[in-house]
């Protein structure tokens, strides 16, 4: 009777150790199959941070006076030949009745531009010409910087409220002027746009008469 239990005892020990063993094997198994697959979506999560692609930054435009200085326009005097570029968005007034010149400026009025020519009737030299702007400059107001060369001269002065520049070529024909007034509360902002307009400033031909 001993040895019958004994048997019995055995034979389940024998058949719960196979059914445990197997069913490790089935766990082992089933946990290595999930495995590659949640590695596999990790990696795939990993390429596709890697490749995402970076956002760009829109460069912003500043300051858009510059810009639109930057272009310009040409006025061309048809009578003494002389000719000036200024910025586009100025606006130019109507010639004068004789045909000598005219008046640019913005529409803010700040600032103000006025070509001309005349025929040098007098024999007038550039010294001649020169002397006389700057005495007109002291009547006027503070002088400023002047200078003389052979065939030119520049005269800047001030009356408190505007900055006046006056560039004036001189030929035994006719003399072409540049006259600038700005206020002088603009003198920083115009200080680039006035030295814009005097490299603009063609005076054309001062041997003859017109």
């Amino acid at each position: 009777m001993v040895i019958e239990i004994t048997k019995k005892h055995i034979i389940a020990a024998i058949v719960g150790l196979t059914v445990g063993v197997g069913l490790g094997v089935g766990v082992v198994m089933l946990v290595n199959h999930d495995s590659p697959t949640k590695n596999q979506a990790e990696i795939t999560s990993s390429q596709a941070k890697t490749t995402e692609t970076p956002k760009q930054e829109v460069a912003v435009q500043e300051n858009q006076e510059t810009a639109n200085t930057s272009e310009l326009s040409t006025y061309r005097n048809a009578r003494f030949g002389f000719s000036i570029r200024y910025p586009s968005t100025w606006v130019k007034g109507k010639e004068s009745v004789n045909g000598d010149g005219c008046i640019i400026s913005p529409q803010d009025g700040t600032i103000e531009v006025t070509v001309s020519g005349s025929n040098n009737t007098l024999n007038e030299t550039s010294q001649n010409a020169y002397y006389r702007t700057l005495n007109m400059a002291k009547q006027k107001g503070i002088p400023g910087f002047h200078t003389l060369s052979d065939d030119w001269y520049v005269v800047t002065y001030t009356d408190g409220t505007f900055i006046y520049y006056v560039k004036g070529f001189v030929g035994v024909g006719s003399e072409n002027t540049l006259y600038i007034k700005y206020l002088q509360s603009k003198k920083e902002q115009y200080q680039d746009v006035v030295q814009q307009l005097e490299n603009g400033f063609n005076h054309g031909n001062l041997d003859t008469g017109h």
